[in-house]
């Protein structure tokens, strides 16, 4: 496995590594400067060397979206034996970092908007034809914390890589569902048959994670817990329930119950009975 790159390693000729971001169950991330342009991107390295081949159809596939609530990839750089994903840089932090970091759940109209802005940059990638598969707290960004001034989809440009070792896990290859670091991440909002039969997932299952996620922000627990006792629970897609304070709250109790509503469609069994990404943009008001 490859490490994070250095300050001053400069990518292709042209990315100067200014800094470490972070790093995801495929990928290393660092802040770079584009020496051409002068601008600020996020320089993204693959951890695991043979995954290096399908960064670029990988990059492929990312830059067929186009829209404000995703994450642009601009560039894709062969360095030697290395490859690169080179996406916009966002000045924000995670949505697990940006919105839980003093809450273990928010207010409906918080939540509203968060929805609102997940449905319509997933819209605009199921319209590309582009099927997330990873889609969880840790793959959206957010500027502005609780003021959420944007929120961008990011880590398209790792679905191919995501969709394999997803699949591998599920299959049960040499990483499992709760082995493999991406599924461990992915898992509390996985649709059932991307457990089942992940090779044959659609765009159904990029709406299944997100009215999970709509459910975890709402009541601050997962729908169907964590780890491998979740794994039954998805399997069998029974609607969980909501703990008693989302509903009791006059103020909040309407928009509140509107968006459990919302979640549980989204995460009913049949992929085909789940409202799309556009019917939820709609029903946000556009």
């Amino acid at each position: 496995m490859s490490g994070p790159l250095s300050v001053g390693d400069v990518i292709g000729g042209r990315y100067d590594i200014e800094r470490y971001i972070d790093e995801g169950g495929m990928q290393f991330v660092s802040a770079a400067k584009d020496q051409l342009s002068g601008r600020l991107v996020a320089l993204k390295t693959p951890k695991n060397k043979s995954a290096t081949k399908r960064f670029r159809r990988s990059a492929i596939v990312a830059a067929k979206v186009n829209h404000p609530n995703v994450a642009k990839t601009l560039d894709y750089v062969r360095d030697g034996d290395a490859r690169y994903l080179i996406e916009e840089l966002i000045d924000g932090a995670d949505l697990s970092k940006a919105l839980f970091r003093k809450a273990t759940f928010l207010d409906p109209y918080l939540v509203a908007k968060v929805l609102h802005h997940m449905a319509k940059g997933l819209a605009a990638a199921h319209h590309a034809g582009v099927i997330h598969r990873d889609l969880k707290p840790t793959n959206l960004m957010v500027v502005g914390g609780y003021s959420l001034i944007e929120l961008k989809i990011t880590d398209f440009g790792i679905a191919k890589m995501a969709e394999e070792e997803l699949v591998d896990a599920a299959e049960g290859g040499d990483r499992t569902l709760t082995t493999s670091q991406t599924s461990v991440g992915a898992l509390p909002y996985m649709a059932p048959e991307a457990i089942d039969t992940p090779k044959a997932v659609t765009q159904a299952a990029d709406v299944w994670s997100l009215g999970a996620m709509v459910f975890h922000l709402l009541t601050g627990q997962q729908p169907f817990g964590s780890g491998l006792r979740a794994v039954q629970k998805i399997l069998a897609a029974e609607q969980p329930a909501a703990p008693g304070f989302v509903t009791t709250n006059p103020q909040f109790a309407p928009l509140a119950g509107e968006l459990l509503e919302i979640a549980f469609a989204c995460m009913q069994k049949d992929p085909a009975k789940r409202p799309t990404a556009d019917d939820l943009v709609r029903h946000c008001g556009l």
